[in-house]
């Protein structure tokens, strides 16, 4: 069985937020899946079960603690290397199905590697967070209020995975440094991550539930924070933009969004191969 490393969101290799790839998981239990996303110590790996035509896929994505039932990098990786591995000539079209929903994802070759773009749907918005709130959250990262970014509200924005926004400065976002967990507080909100966001920058920052490991681009946060800028009025719907991740971890990444006229959201990125690996024992041993 062969595996795969990429690098997505960014135009050359080792950089951008790196990813293990399966392109054909078969035989594979969970158990299995989440051992392999330990061993290979990416933020997320992606496991692909071939469907009833080529361009067709179930996927489950796993981090070190836990399977997601989204996330952004890893589907765009994975069409990418799709794209790679059936060569077709030019544009492709693949769906990923995926615990929580199908994704439609578009792939080209361009330049040494690739572009893919997903469409993420229509942003589904929550809870708009009080004052007192953002500050707790903000506390939890070390910020004070003079860190926080008051002219807009924090708010749980999803396409897919829930996230709270929360606006900061440029000063708070380069010394945020998670504390705590918010495990307590993320339930109360109806959301399962935090995002920093620099809005005048369009630069964010988020970090697994733990605060341990921070995530270098983060897909399935840049929907929402896509949605979130038309909604406040900074965007126009139909105006495509990029947002800017992983520079403090010397992974600098690329994001590129547009919320359409119809309310729906992409998210896309270039992609590069970075290796190809086999395991050396029987994946029905990995239990």
């Amino acid at each position: 069985m062969q595996y795969w490393q990429l690098d997505v969101f960014t135009e050359r290799p080792l950089s951008g937020n790196g990813l293990s790839a399966f392109a054909d998981a078969r035989g594979l239990s969970s158990a299995a899946m989440q051992a392999l996303t330990i061993e290979l110590r990416q933020f997320e790996s992606i496991f692909l079960l071939p469907g009833a035509n080529v361009q067709e896929y179930s996927a489950r994505i796993f981090t070190m603690e836990e399977e997601l039932p989204f996330a952004g990098h890893p589907i765009i990786g994975a069409a990418a290397l799709l794209h790679h591995l059936h060569n077709p000539a030019e544009q492709a079209q693949w769906t990923l199905h995926l615990p929580s929903k199908s994704v439609a994802i578009t792939s080209r070759r361009q330049g040494q590697g690739f572009y893919a773009e997903m469409d993420q749907g229509q942003a589904e918005f929550g809870q708009v967070l009080s004052q007192a709130e953002a500050r707790e959250f903000g506390a939890a990262f070390g910020l004070n209020c003079s860190d926080l970014d008051s002219r807009y509200p924090a708010t749980v924005v999803s396409t897919g995975l829930p996230y709270v926004l929360l606006p900061v400065s440029s000063a708070g976002l380069a010394k945020a440094k998670q504390c705590r967990l918010l495990d307590v507080e993320l339930l109360n909100c109806g959301a399962a991550f935090v995002y920093l966001l620099d809005v005048d920058n369009l630069e964010g920052r988020t970090w697994d539930p733990a605060g341990q490991v921070e995530d270098i681009a983060t897909g399935s946060a840049a929907g929402p924070v896509a949605a979130y800028l038309v909604n406040q009025g900074l965007r126009a719907p139909g105006q495509a933009f990029s947002l800017n991740q992983g520079r403090f971890l010397q992974r600098p990444s690329r994001l590129d969004v547009c919320v359409g006229v119809d309310g729906r959201v992409r998210v896309g990125g270039h992609v590069q191969l970075l290796a190809r690996a086999e395991l050396l024992i029987d994946p029905a041993q990995l239990g």
